[in-house]
């Protein structure tokens, strides 16, 4: 289980300086997905959200998008580019949200997931 993930919070200042890749070619993606099954304003949470890069990007494009980390710093950051997305801070191993989204998506966020027995 992922329940903290300390280097992102020690990193949280630094993080969109590190990570530059264009969040352009993914949300083209998503979006053509979506809008190619009817869904040309869905409802996604974007689990393990970081600072909210693509969640803003997928919300210009007219999806209602919602935020998930477990990473406090990083979901502040989400929060100020998503104002209106709701936020849950929490592991996505445990996170129960319900039925509630048409889409979940999820980049780059599994390698920090284990289950210790």
């Amino acid at each position: 289980m992922s329940r903290s993930r300390p280097f992102y919070a020690d990193h949280a200042a630094a993080y969109d300086l590190l990570i530059t890749d264009p969040v352009e070619p993914w949300v083209d993606a998503v979006h053509d997905v979506l809008v190619r099954t009817g869904r040309h304003t869905a409802s996604v949470l974007d689990a393990g959200c970081g600072t909210g890069r693509h969640a803003a990007a997928l919300t210009a494009r007219g999806h209602h998008v919602d935020l998930a980390d477990a990473a406090g710093a990083l979901l502040d950051q989400a929060a100020k580019r998503c104002p209106e997305a709701r936020r849950y801070q929490a592991d996505l191993c445990s996170l129960d949200v319900g039925p509630a989204y048409q889409a979940v998506t999820c980049r780059g966020v599994l390698n920090d997931m284990i289950t210790t027995f």
